[in-house]
């Protein structure tokens, strides 16, 4: 079992190494292809940090027809939203507090409109199309209903394509294979950028197959069920390339894009994972999965109601590591760790 761990753990530097590549390469697309910052936030970073925990599930139902690939693919597509919501809003907060000196205040200074109108998307298209695996639908539904979820996030992405970057920015770390190749990093050119988000996406491909086999192996080891597992440990690593960035872009008191970056992802979860669940396996959510699910929204909203403004308190964000410690009981209390 020890073998399976170590490789576990190995195929996460994997995956992460390659969602900074491809996040680092898709900011840089985003700046040469003047997209607005709300975009770079909510779209293009958060798509690319993203990646991981939608390679996850995509390898687990695409790979394989087993029950326990299901369970580690459904796990994995309700797990995300609630570290995002819970887990990566805490860390936030950790990192406002942590950064406090530096940026000269606590509270992070946030576009209330932009996390509002992630958060709407979100609440709408999650209960939707989470609350179907309530209904043991047909195979018809399902894929009726994942398209409908692709083509919400394609009017999302094109709504956010459409708004105009404000002039001036600057980037603030240069492209890693520019540099790499000797070139100047500040001013890549169009190959090295296309070049790293290949490369990117290649490894974390790789990272995630690696990653799937291991949970189901791991999980029969361990005699804990592979869709629990996967609820609780595969959203938990591969979400680390938003709370990385997160916390980057707050100690460089760009409040904005970290939300961006997480609220942004919230919708991207809610609507491809999803879209892959419902088209590839029957969509019977189970009691922790309601139970994730549940929590996210709460804490989600939570989150909502607090943004009355422009100043996001520290206070709202932590109530996410109280929400994630509920739902830790919650399981728990059903019994998924006995």
């Amino acid at each position: 079992m020890i073998i399976h761990l170590i490789v576990l753990i190995f195929s996460f530097g994997i995956i992460l190494a390659g969602s900074e590549l491809f996040t680092n390469g898709v900011e840089w697309a985003g700046e040469r292809l003047s997209i607005a910052e709300a975009a770079v936030g909510s779209l293009l970073a958060a798509v690319g940090t993203a990646l991981p925990e939608t390679f996850i599930p995509a390898v687990a139902l695409l790979s394989g027809s087993s029950d326990a690939r299901h369970e580690v693919g459904v796990g994995a597509i309700i797990g995300a939203p609630l570290m995002l919501s819970t887990v990566a809003l805490f860390v936030m907060g950790v990192g406002a507090i942590a950064y406090r000196k530096r940026r000269g205040r606590i509270a992070l200074k946030v576009g209330r409109e932009d996390a509002r109108r992630d958060l709407t998307f979100f609440f709408i298209i999650f209960v939707t199309f989470a609350g179907c695996g309530l209904l043991r639908l047909g195979p018809l539904a399902r894929h009726i209903l994942a398209i409908v979820a692709l083509l919400a996030y394609a009017g999302y992405s094109v709504m956010l394509l459409r708004m105009h970057r404000v002039a001036g920015l600057e980037m603030e770390n240069g492209l890693y294979l520019e540099a790499l190749f000797g070139g100047d990093s500040t001013r890549p050119q169009g190959w090295t950028i296309g070049l790293q988000v290949a490369v990117g996406v290649l490894a974390i491909l790789l990272g995630a197959k690696e990653f799937v086999d291991q949970i189901v192996l791991f999980s029969e080891h361990a005699r804990i069920n592979p869709g629990v597992l996967s609820l609780i440990l595969s959203p938990l690593a591969t979400e680390l390339p938003e709370k990385y960035n997160s916390v980057v872009w707050i100690r460089q008191r760009k409040d904005h894009l970290a939300l961006a970056n997480i609220t942004g992802a919230m919708v991207f979860q809610s609507c491809i994972p999803v879209a892959l669940g419902l088209a590839f396996t029957p969509w019977i959510l189970t009691a922790p999965e309601i139970l994730a699910g549940s929590v996210a929204l709460a804490s989600s909203a939570i989150l909502f109601i607090n943004l009355r403004d422009a100043e996001l308190g520290t206070p709202t964000l932590m109530i996410g590591g109280i929400a994630y410690a509920i739902f830790l009981g919650g399981l728990a209390y059903l019994g998924v760790f006995g």
